[in-house]
């Protein structure tokens, strides 16, 4: 190239780049954009850990008050669901279209739902998506069917921990701890930030074992050592297109909290159990609000024995 057409051509580039950034200053100062916003920082406990403590209740509405949504099943599956919950609970059921835990209309502006896969479905291996539908279209065949909290069991340390605790939870910070006292069935949890490592694998527990680390204003947590008694996620109802999401004791959950605000907290959890599911995946929802002044956590008397479970067989049609 001849020294006068390299001229030309740089000449070109130069036009083009000053172009484009005198446009993008333009486009900024007529956008009237603002300078960004700050994070909001937590105050620090003598610890060093940010201070989440208080007394929480959920941030969520359970039941049929808010919209619900079935967009992540057929209408075959939800018309044969609703035929078969007729079935087992008597013709004077109402209409069970109210799933509100794999996929439900926020409160806040994170979703409800099973965000990963991206169809907002659990990823059940065949023989296990198998089981799961019919503990969930047969809950009178066994006790074991019955949802764990109909039951008066604890929850877990699962989603379905918080999900099927429609009461409060307290969170206080020992120095190298965070402990939740839930108001639901005497249940506590202790998340222990020294680093430790889990028990081995033969030792279950209900709520499982919970380890955890402070990533800015989010609790991160990992849990193992679970039974295989809790389930994952399920209807507040106990009744719903998610109840009977079984897992076995190999079940692994990494779970994020995260501290929107002073009186905000936001949950975020990745579930993989390989002798269940064909993937890891992944649940997000609004968590807590902060419970308004004079809030206190009673007595919940649910207990093992419930008078509710005498029936023989289990069911409206025990005689």
């Amino acid at each position: 190239m001849k020294a006068p057409d390299l001229l030309r051509v740089t000449c070109c580039v130069s036009a083009v780049v000053v172009a484009v950034v005198t446009c993008g200053v333009v486009s900024g100062q007529s956008s009237g954009s603002q300078p960004p916003v700050a994070p909001w920082s937590p105050p620090r406990l003598a610890d060093g850990q940010p201070d989440m403590q208080g007394v929480y209740v959920n941030a969520w509405q359970p039941g049929q008050s808010e919209v619900t949504r079935w967009e992540n099943h057929t209408q075959e599956e939800r018309a044969e669901y609703a035929r078969r919950i007729v079935e087992v609970r008597g013709k004077q059921t109402n209409s069970y279209g109210s799933e509100w835990v794999e996929l439900r209309k926020p409160r806040r502006t994170i979703p409800f739902a099973v965000v990963d896969p991206p169809e907002g479905k659990i990823p059940w291996q065949p023989w296990a998506l198998a089981k799961h539908r019919y503990i969930r279209d047969n809950p009178y065949e066994r006790p074991e069917f019955l949802d764990p909290r109909v039951r008066c069991f604890p929850l877990g340390a699962t989603p379905r921990g918080y999900i099927g605790n429609s009461v409060g939870v307290q969170i206080i910070q020992p120095p190298g701890q965070v402990v939740f006292l839930y108001e639901h069935n005497h249940m506590h949890r202790v998340v222990h930030l020294d680093g430790r490592a889990h028990p081995g694998p033969d030792v279950q527990l209900w709520m499982g074992d919970s380890v955890g680390r402070w990533e800015g204003n989010t609790l991160v947590i990992d849990v193992t050592n679970f039974t295989d008694k809790t389930w994952l996620i399920g209807d507040g109802g106990s009744e719903g297109m998610s109840n009977g999401s079984f897992h076995s004791p190999a079940l692994h959950i990494v779970e994020r909290l995260t501290m929107v605000d002073a009186d905000t907290i936001d949950y975020e959890a990745t579930i993989e159990d390989p002798n269940v599911f064909t993937r890891p995946w992944r649940i997000r929802y609004p968590l807590f609000d902060r419970a308004g002044k004079g809030y206190e956590l009673f007595e919940y008397a649910c207990h093992e024995g419930n008078r509710t479970l005498d029936l023989t067989p289990l069911g409206p049609t025990a005689k």
